[in-house]
């Protein structure tokens, strides 16, 4: 039996088909500067960052690279898709921030853990790894 895939190949769609950009659309998107018209407009509302920061308890140290370029991406969609413009800018960069570290956990997860065979095993008591491996 085979799968019919439902999606279009080189668009990305947000919250309908009028919201659609192209893949190119999308990747000048990420590579263009802000305007100074969305420069101040994400200067006027940058505590969004902050505020989406404090509430999911996310260390600026360790998230603030992850959400900030994800909002930044999120201003630019909402001066160049007026269609946007029916939900609350707040709603859009929360969403986009929530993706951008649902995404790096996901990355995070991938990664292959790092071992030490002086560190205690799980479930043996407290007793170092190397003490369970065969000479």
């Amino acid at each position: 039996m085979e799968r019919k895939n439902n999606y279009a190949k080189d668009t990305v769609c947000t919250a309908g088909t009028e919201d659609a950009l192209t893949f190119e659309e999308l990747k000048n998107l990420h590579e263009r500067k802000l305007t100074q018209e969305e420069s101040d407009f994400s200067a006027e509302h940058f505590s969004v960052v902050w505020w989406f920061l404090n509430e999911y308890k996310l260390p600026a140290a360790d998230w603030f690279d992850v959400v900030i370029f994800r909002y930044l991406l999120t201003v630019k969609r909402w001066f160049t898709l007026p269609s946007l413009h029916k939900y609350s800018f707040t709603t859009l960069a929360t969403a986009a921030m929530k993706s951008a570290v649902n995404a790096e956990r996901r990355k995070q997860a991938r990664r292959p853990q790092t071992l030490s065979l002086d560190a205690p095993c799980r479930g043996t008591y407290g007793k170092p790894l190397a003490e369970y491996l065969a000479a």
